[in-house]
């Protein structure tokens, strides 16, 4: 299953990716999550209201292109697999902000239970990040 989530902000793109290319920061700018650390390439994130820690592995991370991969490593969600690439480009009008996911769960229920869900995720997040960034509240 797969989730493609994208925004164009009005922001410079470097100002965008110093935010959301720090990994062990994303808490501060997706409200889902209640907090967020790293240990080398592992990030670690609590998801707010009670929803149980995640682990995930950074595999990728490259200021230059302004991109980074993650991958689930565990927590609350039953995946088979999991992984996404969040990275910002430049656009006209600012910055270009795209996050994709890929993923496999036990079963096809699950696969668009949980793309709903992650779409919903991505996409406040976006709004947050927007928000910081356009209206310099960060």
């Amino acid at each position: 299953m797969q989730v493609n989530e994208s925004r164009v902000i009005a922001a410079d793109p470097a100002k965008v990716w110093k935010v959301g290319g720090d990994t062990a920061n994303v808490a501060d700018w997706i409200p889902a999550l209640e907090s967020s650390y790293q240990r080398g390439d592992v990030r670690y994130t609590t998801f707010a209201g009670g929803g149980g820690e995640a682990v995930e592995r950074i595999v990728e991370h490259d200021d230059q292109k302004r991109r980074y991969v993650y991958d689930y490593v565990s927590g609350p969600l039953a995946l088979e697999s999991y992984r996404s690439v969040f990275a910002v480009v430049d656009h006209p009008d600012g910055a270009r902000i795209t996050w994709d996911a890929e993923f496999r769960c036990a079963s096809a229920e699950e696969d668009i239970a949980l793309a709903q869900s992650i779409s919903e995720i991505y996409r406040a997040a976006l709004d947050e990040l927007e928000n910081r960034l356009v209206h310099d509240r960060m």
